[in-house]
């Protein structure tokens, strides 16, 4: 594993953890440097959570499918 594919997953760990316990501030630990975050709102950190796993899939050489419905009543 690489060390940026490492603190990638670091930095979903913790925002995962923030999201569970419904923390707004997230520290992140790289290369022997502490960062705190704090997010507005929960929906900030699913957002960057998003974004991560994105990252990560690219990192990795894959892609995330996202299923978006669309819903027309027909009027």
């Amino acid at each position: 594993m690489s060390g940026l594919l490492a603190q990638l997953q670091a930095s979903r760990a913790a925002l995962v953890e923030a999201l569970a316990t419904g923390t707004k501030r997230v520290a992140f630990h790289s290369g022997g440097t502490r960062r705190e975050v704090e997010y507005p709102d929960l929906a900030d950190i699913q957002n960057a959570l998003d974004r991560l796993d994105r990252e990560i899939a690219a990192t990795e050489g894959r892609k995330l499918h996202t299923f978006r419905p669309y819903f027309n009543k027909g009027l």
